[in-house]
């Protein structure tokens, strides 16, 4: 009987060593595609979150801190608020008041520097007449030295803060230089306050009580 054994037993060996190795193969077919889609699931989402970073980084900035020295004219928004009828024409802020002063007032800031300097150059109209109007705000450090300031400036033929059509700046209509102006300060603590104000066309007076009191109130 050994020979209907032995065909079978070589038959079992055959089919049950093969079936577990199919097995294997399905499962190894299985494993590669869930890699495979798996590797191409995360290079799309890699190449997404890169898009989106470089669009985050090519955002447009603007910034938030203006130049100290400029003359143009400003935002209302970021000024302070002028007397009715007043045009504002140019300003500008400035640190060093020697290098933008004259006379005995310029060789008061090389002994006492200023804090600050602010410079407003403004227009208005007064029955038919345009008035050119330039004040300057300085700061000290205390108030017995605004105190000495305002004592000098206060002073005839001392000097003054350079207004800004002195050092150049022009605005359409307006005058290459301020002219015979009324005068005006005030001290404010630790700061002075000056104005000037005069007529852009025909003559002009110090004493003029129009252009006095336009003085007078633009160092309110």
């Amino acid at each position: 009987m050994s020979w209907l054994t032995e065909p079978d037993s070589e038959w079992d060996s055959e089919d049950y060593s093969d079936k577990p190795r199919s097995r294997l193969r399905l499962v190894a077919l299985l494993l590669g595609g869930w890699l495979v889609v798996s590797v191409l699931v995360l290079l799309i989402l890699l190449a997404v979150g890169g898009h989106h970073g470089t669009d985050r980084g090519a955002a447009p900035t603007t910034s938030t801190h203006p130049s100290t020295s400029s003359t143009s004219r400003p935002s209302g928004s970021a000024s302070p608020a002028l007397p009715d009828g007043w045009v504002r024409e140019a300003a500008d802020r400035q640190t060093d008041c020697a290098a933008h002063a004259y006379g005995q007032v310029q060789a008061f800031f090389a002994r006492t520097p200023c804090g600050s300097v602010q410079r407003l150059l403004a227009t208005t109209n007064q029955r038919g007449r345009t008035v050119v109007i330039a004040s300057n705000v300085v700061s000290f450090r205390t108030a017995a030295q605004a105190q000495r300031y305002l004592t000098l400036v206060n002073a005839d033929g001392t000097g003054n803060i350079a207004d800004l059509l002195r050092e150049g700046v022009r605005y359409p209509g307006g005058p290459d230089q301020l002219p015979d102006a009324a005068f005006a300060s005030r001290l404010d603590g630790n700061r002075v306050l000056v104005a000037e104000a005069g007529y852009v066309g025909g003559t002009s007076s110090a004493t003029d009580p129009t252009l006095r009191a336009i003085a007078e109130e633009g160092v309110r």
